[in-house]
């Protein structure tokens, strides 16, 4: 409806993980080189966690789209309760012949010698994990099982683990401690302040514009400092509330968008916001400012 009105070529706050909208904040740019430097250099594991919305899929999915070309990536988005279920999952999407009589040091041996192929072909293997707090206990001690493939060199398989903070407190039980003490990177998403909320949006309004030089949208300050106090900076409350606002800015034929209308979004399209204050506080205006 709106994307011709503001001569986007896509919705702009659509709540998938596309990587043409990453917005490289300092975490999330810091979280991204770690994963990357971890595939590249073969280290081993590195953990991503952050709250429902903090944008770790998207982190997940860039790193995906930069070194797919150069690595073999499986990717998990849902849990297993037991070690030989993950593994029989992971050799099915790459694509390893096994039998239904196979035991677990069988399937083992499968996953290692194709590992072991790949390393000969220098091409790294990645397994990358979302909402990994879905895992059981043994699922996890599974992984730190493959982890232990290498060669005298190498880690055979690189581990990407991202969910939400619960899985960092799953890793600390004393059960996982092997697993805890393979994991070379670590970072924890948290939600945005508001000047990176404000170039947050403008960069996902550039992005969606068919011309990123005169975008046909904007938010005021006030406007910016109303949503910031009813999504507290998370991506994903973000994306709902601008989604809305640009939904009225149509209506309304508006290519500014105010606090009241903000306000309205707030009371009238989303009203699971509705108890957040949506006045700008005297702090936030004053961080506005700055």
């Amino acid at each position: 409806m709106y994307d011709a009105y503001y001569n986007f070529m896509q919705l702009p706050f659509e709540n998938t993980p596309n990587p043409r909208f990453f917005y490289a904040s300092e975490q999330h740019r810091e979280a991204l080189a770690a994963i990357e430097y971890t595939i590249r250099m073969r280290k081993g594991i590195v953990l991503v966690t952050g709250n429902i919305g903090s944008g770790k899929t998207t982190v997940g999915r860039t790193m995906i789209q930069r070194c797919g070309k150069d690595a073999t990536i499986v990717q998990l988005v849902h849990g297993h309760r037991t070690g030989i279920e993950l593994v029989r999952h992971v050799l099915r999407s790459l694509e390893v012949q096994t039998d239904e009589h196979d035991d677990h040091a069988r399937l083992l041996e499968k996953l290692e010698a194709y590992l072991q192929d790949q390393a000969q072909a220098n091409r790294p293997v990645v397994l990358f994990i979302d909402e990994a707090q879905t895992l059981s206990t043994e699922a996890l001690e599974e992984l730190r099982l493959v982890s232990n493939f290498d060669t005298n060199t190498t880690k055979l398989l690189q581990l990407v683990l991202v969910g939400q903070p619960e899985l960092r407190e799953q890793i600390a039980s004393p059960r996982l401690s092997a697993l805890r003490q393979r994991i070379v990177m670590a970072k924890q998403l948290r939600p945005l302040g508001i000047q990176d909320m404000a170039r947050y949006i403008a960069h996902r309004l550039k992005a969606a514009s068919r011309d990123p030089k005169n975008v046909a949208v904007s938010f005021s300050g006030e406007a910016i400092a109303a949503m910031y106090d009813a999504s507290q900076g998370t991506p994903r409350l973000i994306n709902v509330i601008c989604d809305n606002c640009l939904l009225l800015g149509f209506v309304k034929e508006q290519h500014r968008i105010t606090p009241a209308m903000v306000r309205q979004v707030l009371d009238d399209m989303v009203p699971s916001f509705g108890e957040a204050d949506t006045v700008p506080t005297s702090q936030t205006r004053l961080s506005l400012a700055g």
